[in-house]
């Protein structure tokens, strides 16, 4: 286990009394964080405050909250740290707050990012941080500050965010998903970065192409949210529920075969919202955080046999970031160029030391639907 800095290499190893934190917490160690009370959920009891603990991951999440022995389940090791917080801060209240544990040693040398979000000194939310793949999805939209957007599986909110920075804070950007929570914080965050051309639906985006287009009421305005009718927006983003087998780091995924194969079927459906929803002229960023070629390459390749009306605009960039789409049956060597994949590289090859991403970009010529 190693802890680069510097260049230098220190080997890191759990020689202190364990303390036991969720899985999201500690993948959020292993990129850059500091474990927050909500995060931990067993120590030894003796533990005082200053003490030097080993932290380590509970991978299937079965380890019950306020556990004092030792925890025998499948577990990662992630760092060692320094208790800020001892039992009774953490476990005789129901919603602790605050670092619990000061990394001082985690397994990689990952800067914080606390300080490059916060103004120092005021606490100001200046913005969200978002993965690099993630952050050209907006760029490659390409947004100006007269168009309607609209993002049809907005949570979190960064990508939200992001289009309506990019436009200024001028034109309007309709967020929607379907859950309320979810929802509800990209309202806040939008409040907290002024941004107030950010319009937020719960929703599910696969029924937001209104089915009667006759009907000319106020309700029929973009304003008035979903759903809406055909040929509504200037630019949409389907940053579409996925497998996300290239998120990292990644301690456990539970997925099974049952529920991989069940997101292209989704992802088809909100396609297909898209496509209806979108502008002639109108540019349509499909992106996902996967490898699975069946959530990529496969979902182009039937989008273009599907849709006469789509061709692929090139999201290629002056820094040549990423690598083409695979070659699959249905996509010509330049539909597979016109594509990008993002992930880790052992090579100087254009790729990037990204999370796993892929995103294409389309443009609506004409409309014709196959019934196919």
């Amino acid at each position: 286990m190693i802890i680069t800095s510097n260049h230098e290499c220190q080997e890191v190893i759990p020689e202190y009394p364990t303390v036991i934190v969720g899985v999201q917490c500690g993948v959020a160690i292993m990129r850059g964080a500091q474990a927050y009370a909500p995060g931990v959920i067993a120590m030894p009891n003796g533990l005082v405050v200053g003490d030097k603990v080993s932290v380590f991951a509970d991978l299937k999440g079965q380890c019950k909250r306020g556990f004092t022995q030792k925890y025998l389940g499948p577990t990662y090791f992630v760092g060692n740290g320094i208790l800020v917080q001892d039992r009774k801060d953490l476990f005789t209240i129901d919603a602790p707050k605050g670092i619990a544990i000061n990394m001082v040693e985690p397994l990689f040398d990952c800067p914080s990012i606390g300080d490059i979000l916060s103004d120092a000194g005021t606490g100001l939310h200046k913005g969200f941080l978002q993965n690099l793949p993630s952050i050209l999805c907006g760029h490659i939209l390409n947004p100006n500050e007269g168009h309607t957007v609209l993002d049809m599986c907005a949570a979190p909110g960064g990508k939200t965010a992001h289009l309506a920075t990019l436009m200024n804070g001028k034109g309007v950007v309709l967020a929607i998903d379907k859950s309320i929570s979810k929802v509800m914080q990209i309202q806040a965050n939008a409040h907290k970065l002024g941004l107030s051309n950010i319009k937020t639906f719960v929703f599910d985006s696969v029924k937001a192409v209104k089915i009667n287009q006759d009907e000319l009421t106020a309700g029929n305005e973009i304003s008035h949210g979903p759903p809406f009718s055909k040929e509504s927006f200037d630019r949409i983003l389907l940053d579409a529920p996925c497998s996300a087998l290239g998120q990292r780091p990644q301690l456990y995924n539970p997925i099974r075969l049952k529920e991989l194969q069940s997101f292209p079927r989704l992802q088809r459906k909100l396609f297909i919202s898209a496509v209806e929803l979108l502008k002639v002229g109108g540019r349509l960023v499909y992106s996902t955080c996967t490898y699975n070629v069946a959530e990529n390459e496969e979902i182009v390749s039937w989008a273009l046999q599907k849709f006469p009306c789509l061709e692929l605009v090139p999201t290629w960039n002056s820094a040549n970031l990423g690598q083409p789409g695979h070659q699959i049956d249905g996509l010509t060597s330049s539909d597979c160029y016109a594509m990008r994949r993002f992930g880790p590289s052992q090579t100087n090859d254009g790729n990037c030391d990204s999370i796993g991403f892929f995103l294409c970009c389309f443009q609506k010529k004409r409309f014709h639907f196959k019934a196919n």
